[in-house]
């Protein structure tokens, strides 16, 4: 059965909108009209063709592709008059078919007649074509004052055909590259965003740093003056005991602060990356001491079971004080309403080649992760925070820092129940 309609001046024949509904297009057929192609079709329309069809646009979608092609069929046949009713898919099928046409060389536009389902009424022939990758109603159409414009021996007709199979085939194609294009583009937004977000984050601290480091030198000058007037009331007999308490409630806050902003500074100086002998209890002990005022905010206590030996890994004590303070601070933003905890716990095991490995456990009783975020939380930029509570970085340079160590992280976590960070470091040899 012949795939297209041959329209002769004054036939009432549905054209556009009752175009005859296409079968895929199979191999087979492909096969079986390949050598009367090339014995009614010259070679180098064939040639021309083959060209404009590797050279579709698309990813510029649907519309763009039928008018490239278009455009390559009226450059090969300059004596006809071809066109195209096309009607793209999703939405735009709503809103009717797109024409468009190309008129040889001095023809002035084309008029409507008594026939509005023809493309080309001026013209004696015209031959229509569906679509067949096309929503239903797709055309493509060759018209022609020549009588041969014959259906079963035109070279022209036939290029048209294979033209319509053309457009058959990369339709689909162009429509699964458009979709494909609209989600890398909403995820590449997204992670401009974020990265935009993490931009802010690291300017605000380094401004901090600043800030924090202009606090040093009058906490300073408080703690030593409060240290001073404490040994003036000792040494000076009859002074209330009271005041002398007051005294040192002001220095020990002074200090809290001096020691709070010195570990902010030692943390956010970049480090030069030098390995060396690290007791894994002080870094632990630091990271928690510098989080002492988010615990305090989310009502979350520190659990340390601490094992017996004092160990020791080869690591860069700034680096791993990050890990922990991220972990910490992970689990006091997924704490429970009440009672929270946090159970920190280290231990020694041998490992398959005969080393000793450092393992730290960081078990909270939090509101946990979802089963279908576990596998993604040490992705970059990947979050359920919302992006003002957080970027999705932390986990990912947790995992990084850690590997870099030699050494490996796990978690496990059930929704409502809690999260468990498992690290897994080599012992100092």
């Amino acid at each position: 059965m012949r795939k297209g309609t041959m329209l002769g001046r004054g036939d009432a024949g549905a054209a556009i909108a009752s175009a005859p509904s296409e079968a895929p297009i199979s191999d087979r057929e492909v096969s079986s009209s390949r050598a009367r192609l090339l014995d009614v079709v010259p070679i180098a329309w064939l040639d021309q063709l083959l060209v404009a069809a590797l050279e579709l646009p698309l990813s510029n979608g649907e519309p763009a592709v039928v008018e490239a092609l278009l455009d390559a069929v009226a450059a090969i046949l300059p004596s006809y008059a071809v066109g195209a009713c096309f009607i793209a898919d999703g939405d735009a099928a709503s809103r009717g078919p797109v024409v468009l046409e190309r008129l040889p060389e001095g023809m002035s536009g084309r008029t409507r007649g008594s026939d509005p389902t023809r493309m080309f009424p001026d013209l004696a022939y015209e031959h229509v074509v569906p679509i067949p990758g096309g929503a239903r109603g797709s055309t493509l159409h060759l018209a022609s004052d020549d009588h041969e414009l014959d259906p079963d021996g035109s070279p022209a007709v036939h290029l048209v055909e294979r033209a319509a199979t053309v457009l058959g085939r990369a339709l689909p194609n162009a429509r699964a590259v458009a979709g494909a294009l609209a989600v890398a583009q909403r995820s590449t937004n997204t992670l401009e965003q974020r990265m935009i977000h993490a931009d802010k984050l690291a300017t605000f601290g380094q401004v901090a740093a600043g800030v924090v480091h202009e606090l040093n030198n009058p906490l300073t000058s408080i703690v030593a003056y409060s240290d001073y007037l404490i040994r003036r009331a000792i040494e000076v007999g009859g002074r209330d005991a009271e005041d002398v308490d007051r005294l040192r409630r002001i220095s020990d806050a002074a200090n809290r602060m001096l020691r709070f902003t010195r570990e902010l500074v030692s943390y956010a100086r970049p480090s030069g990356g030098a390995l060396g002998p690290v007791v894994l209890h002080s870094v632990i002990d630091r990271a928690i001491a510098f989080c002492e005022h988010v615990l305090s905010a989310a009502g979350m206590r520190v659990e340390r079971v601490y094992g017996p030996d004092v160990l020791t890994v080869r690591a860069v004590s700034e680096q791993l004080v990050q890990v922990f303070v991220n972990l910490i601070t992970n689990a006091c933003q997924a704490a429970p309403p009440s009672d929270g905890r946090i159970v920190v716990e280290t231990s020694c095991l041998t490992s398959d080649p005969g080393g000793r490995m450092v393992v730290v456990v960081i078990d909270d009783n939090g509101t946990g992760i979802a089963a279908e975020h576990v596998a993604h939380v040490f992705a970059p930029f990947f979050t359920t925070k919302g992006e003002k509570n957080g970027t999705g970085l932390g986990l990912s340079i947790v995992k990084s820092i850690v590997e870099a160590h030699s050494g490996e992280i796990r978690v496990d976590s059930q929704l409502g129940r809690g999260t468990r960070f498992v690290l897994e470091l080599p012992e100092r040899s």
